[in-house]
């Protein structure tokens, strides 16, 4: 039946969605769990910190926290490490 082909796309199709939800969960929760050092080891996309200097404001300022994506990139950063040392 042609449906039976459409619905298993559509089940493959909430598979992906869950998974990609779910490894941000789990990065989101890992990026918490992070050393100053580790979230550091990392350059920042958003303000263009290179590694080793803290994230800036767009005035130039420093910012109190590290931009949520750097954190994220530090965490697989930190996960692809832990992997390969497997």
């Amino acid at each position: 039946m042609e449906t039976g082909h459409i619905d298993i796309g559509v089940e493959n199709e909430q598979y992906e969605t869950f998974s990609r939800l779910e490894t941000l969960h789990y990065m989101l929760v890992k990026s918490k769990e992070l050393t100053p050092k580790q979230i550091l080891s990392v350059p920042c996309n958003a303000c263009g910190a290179a590694v080793g200097e803290v994230c800036e404001l767009h005035t130039g300022a420093p910012r109190t926290e590290p931009h949520r994506d750097r954190k994220l990139s530090a965490a697989e950063a930190v996960e692809a490490r832990t992997i390969k040392q497997s």
